[in-house]
């Protein structure tokens, strides 16, 4: 599976339900968001303008727009937030495509991505804080999520997320 295909497949709406741990302090959080992502074209006005606001020269494969409504335990008031998402072509045009750069809106610096056993996995770092997301599916109304995230002043904190796809009609019986 190329990244093309991975991000397609991750397009929908989706419940989320996650755990986060904090591993110096072993406190656990739980937490729940609605996704909406849609698939956008490398052609796409989002995905261009995103490519020149981080001086991009090289092509964008496709895009994910993901809108995000969250709540986490103890808070009243869910957090809503946009991201736009966009692997870059690699370096080596003859490579096939199972890993590169990425950017984000809202992100100062690009993510490297790997696709390797269907599994994505994406490397950050930012101001001193380093996280590695892991996507998979388990089947294509369900895909699982972890995540570690290292923050400049020492805290670790691990996450689980189980992502049910919305809206899917059930297989028609033989």
């Amino acid at each position: 599976m190329e990244i093309v295909n991975f991000f397609e497949k991750m397009a929908g709406r989706w419940f989320s339900q996650r755990t986060t741990h904090a591993l110096s302090t072993q406190q656990s959080k739980a937490g729940k968001s609605d996704l909406e992502v849609e698939f956008l074209s490398p052609d796409s006005a989002d995905v261009q303008q995103l490519c020149q606001e981080h001086a991009v020269e090289k092509s964008p494969l496709c895009g994910l727009r993901v809108q995000q409504s969250s709540t986490i335990e103890g808070d009243t008031k869910p957090k809503v937030m946009s991201t736009l998402i966009v692997p870059l072509a690699p370096e080596d045009s003859d490579a096939p495509i199972l890993g590169g750069t990425l950017i984000r809106s809202g992100a100062k610096t690009r993510s490297c991505y790997a696709l390797e056993d269907e599994v994505l996995t994406i490397a950050s770092e930012e101001d001193g804080d380093r996280s590695t997301e892991r996507l998979w599916f388990i089947n294509d109304n369900l895909r699982m999520r972890t995540g570690l995230t290292e923050l400049a002043d020492g805290l670790r904190i691990a996450s689980f997320c189980s992502e049910i796809r919305m809206g899917v009609k059930p297989p028609k019986p033989d």
